[in-house]
Parts: C-alpha cells; sequence; structure tokens
C-alpha cells in the first residue's frame, strides 16, 4: 500500500505536486510545530493538589483552541511545500523566521485564549474564585494593550511570511512550470494568506492607537474583528470559486 501522501488523497486533483520527497526543510518545520504544541499543552506544571487539577482541567478548552489554531498554520505550511518543493536561501530564511514568530506567538496565544474562556464562561455560568487572582488585577489598559498587540502583530507576521512564500513561488512560476491553473492557485493562496494577516493587523492597530478610548470598549472591539474572518474568507471563497468556474468551467 503506498503512503497517502504519495496518494495526495483530500488533495487538489488539478494541481502537479513538486514536493512529495520530504525535505530537511519540512521535517526541521514539523519539529518546531511539534515543539509549538507542547509549550501549549505542557505550559502548566503537573498538577500535585486538587485545585491545580482543576485548574490543568479548565486548560483543556483553551489548549484545544490553540492547537486548532497551530493546526491552521501548519496546514497551510504543510501545503505550501508539498505544492513547490522549494529549498533555495530566500525560501529557508522566511520559514525560518515564520517557525520563530510561531514559538513567540505561543505564549500571547494559550494566555488570550484562557482569558477569554475564563471570562466568556465567566459571564455564563458565574466567575470562578481564581478569575480575579489570575486575572482581574492585571487586566489594565496597559496590559491588555501589550496582550492584543502581541497577539495581533504575531498572527499578522506569521501569514504575511505566508504570503510571502507563495509571491516567491508565483515569482518562480516558469522555473516551475506551473500551469494555467495552479498559477492561479498560488495567486489565490497568496491572497487568502494576505487577507488573513489583514484582520489581525486591524485589530493590532486598534488595540494599539486606542481609537475608541482606553477603557472595555476598545479592545471589545479590537476583539470583535476577529469575528470579521468568516464572513472576508466566505466571500472570498465565493469569488474564487465563481472565477474558477469562469476560466477552467
Amino acid at each position: 500500500m503506498r503512503d497517502l501522501k504519495d496518494q495526495l488523497v483530500g488533495l487538489d486533483p488539478n494541481f502537479r505536486y513538486r514536493g512529495l520527497s520530504q525535505t530537511r526543510i519540512e521535517t526541521f518545520s514539523d519539529a518546531v510545530f511539534a515543539v509549538a504544541f507542547t509549550l501549549v499543552v505542557l505550559s502548566t506544571t503537573v498538577p500535585e493538589t486538587f485545585q491545580e487539577l482543576r485548574r490543568s482541567i479548565n486548560d483543556i478548552l483553551p489548549s484545544f483552541i490553540c492547537i486548532v489554531l497551530i493546526v491552521v498554520i501548519w496546514y497551510q505550511h504543510y501545503v505550501f511545500f508539498l505544492r513547490y518543493g522549494l529549498q533555495n536561501t530566500k525560501t529557508v530564511t522566511v520559514n525560518t523566521f515564520l517557525l520563530f514568530m510561531l514559538l513567540i506567538y505561543v505564549y500571547p496565544l494559550k494566555f488570550l485564549a484562557r482569558f477569554l474562556v475564563e471570562l466568556y464562561s465567566g459571564l455564563i455560568f458565574g466567575m470562578p474564585d481564581n478569575f480575579m487572582d489570575d486575572f482581574g488585577g492585571q487586566m489594565n489598559s496597559e496590559n491588555m494593550t501589550l496582550l492584543m498587540t502581541a497577539y495581533g502583530a504575531g498572527a499578522t507576521l506569521i501569514f504575511l511570511a505566508m504570503t510571502w512564500l507563495y509571491r516567491h513561488a508565483y515569482r518562480k512560476r516558469e522555473e516551475l512550470e506551473l500551469n494555467e491553473y495552479e498559477t492561479f492557485a498560488t495567486k489565490v493562496s497568496l491572497w487568502q494568506n494576505l487577507l488573513m494577516s489583514s484582520i489581525p493587523f486591524l485589530s493590532t492597530i486598534v488595540a494599539f492607537l486606542h481609537p475608541f478610548g482606553h477603557g472595555a470598549l476598545n479592545f471589545g472591539i479590537a476583539g470583535f474583528i476577529y469575528m470579521l474572518y468568516p464572513p472576508v474568507m466566505f466571500s472570498f471563497g465565493y469569488k474564487v470559486k465563481k472565477k474558477s468556474q469562469k476560466l477552467f468551467g
């Protein structure tokens, strides 16, 4: 039985994949993604008391959210190298930057996920006793600015790095011998990642510049900006589908 990667199960059958043989770049990158997963799951010590055990259980949902977001980044990364198999210096440099940002991004991601899960569950079911100890005294304007800016800037730079990688592949379309469909798919992925970076960038600007004041309203708006993802990406996907049908039937 052939390896699933060779069978291209679940991938675009119209794209000729040039990176079927795994390179050391991908092996190294997968190791870094594994470290990121480990930092998310094992960011707390082994519980020694029942109260610590309850906190570990409360970490399950925030950890799951973080893992899902990291997998989204990993899958984008996986598809890129599977499509093009690029190994030149520019690719290695941008990939290294992406991995570096990923490891930095893990910490504000996990903290923000914990804060939001405990906040919204507290609003529904009542605030836990440890909420004020863990977050209440820390969530002043200065710290919220730092948290939202760090999270937004990390997400922005990661997806900008993916945008650059696809731009690099597009510029090498002749060397890679991309056909019309593959060139179109490359441009779609480029714009998709650019859109993915634009939303956290907008949130970062709102969080950092405080256009709605220094209170909860400003940070609430900075957070709700991420709710633009579903309509923006759905609209983009719809337009891409219509154009693809027009060009390729």
